[in-house]
């Protein structure tokens, strides 16, 4: 039956994009943990207050899970050729459909803006303060500048008024073919380090493009759901239950059972 071959695939196709859906919010939950664990904690003790960047990638994967359970279930329904089990794989794909439209309308709505850039920046600030105030936090600050490409919290300029040069993760190094890599001078003045951008402004430029791809990701799962919802509703017209047949039994023979009782 063609409609049973295009659930497969389709029920495929959202399977993948739900996990992708799946390992893109743990990535994400990953960038913004990187943060949020070099911040002072005694500053959030009693800070209940629910930031976006941080309950963005818990509602897309809790979505993706949905998504990859309703996957699952539109596999048995079609293996096993049962009308009522395919029924119930259209209304959880349904759900997990209006569950990836309204995630991914929430988070451009109200995570891609100034709350994200303005949690992000107290973040990167914080963290840079328990730097200044903790010095063997430097290397963990310095991984962050690494993986970024930046320097300070708002530019490098804020190491100026308390070092006399740049820490090595702000400045570049210079690798020679086989030979290993060794930093340059990374003075107040070298001229690279003093063009990156702060972390604050590079973090929160990152954190946006992760809501956008995310939420994109999302509406194109949608839209297969809806095309897949179709083609299960489509399977289910199709698919009889299958009903005992009543045995017939012919009359002479009837007849001679009852002689032999």
């Amino acid at each position: 039956m063609a409609s049973k071959i295009a659930l497969h695939v389709l029920n495929v196709v959202f399977t993948i994009f739900g996990l992708i859906l799946f390992s893109g919010s743990i990535a994400f939950f990953c960038y913004i943990n990187m943060f949020v664990t070099l911040r002072n904690s005694n500053h959030y003790l009693l800070d209940y207050n629910v930031y976006w960047p941080q309950a963005v990638p818990w509602m897309f994967f809790v979505t993706s899970l949905f998504v990859i359970f309703s996957a699952v279930c539109g596999c048995i329904g079609a293996k096993k050729n049962s009308k009522s089990m395919v029924t119930t794989y259209g209304i959880f794909v349904s759900v997990a459909t209006s569950l990836l439209l309204g995630m991914a309308i929430v988070a451009l709505v109200c995570a891609d803006g100034p709350r994200t850039d303005n949690f992000i920046r107290d973040t990167v600030w914080d963290a840079y303060s328990q730097m200044k105030d903790h010095p063997e936090l430097e290397q963990y600050f310095g991984n962050v500048e690494k993986r970024l490409y930046c320097c300070g919290a708002d530019s490098p300029r804020d190491y100026v008024s308390w070092r006399n040069e740049f820490p090595q993760s702000c400045c570049d190094v210079v690798r020679y073919n086989f030979l290993d890599s060794y930093p340059i001078d990374c003075s107040t003045t070298n001229k690279l380090a003093n063009e990156r951008h702060g972390c604050s402004e590079v973090a929160a430029q990152y954190a946006r493009i992760g809501i956008k791809v995310l939420s994109g990701v999302s509406i194109f799962t949608a839209l297969i759901g809806l095309l897949t919802l179709a083609v299960a509703f489509s399977t289910s017209k199709k698919i009889k239950n299958r009903r005992r047949t009543p045995q017939v039994i012919d009359g002479r023979e009837l007849e001679t059972k009852k002689v032999l009782l």
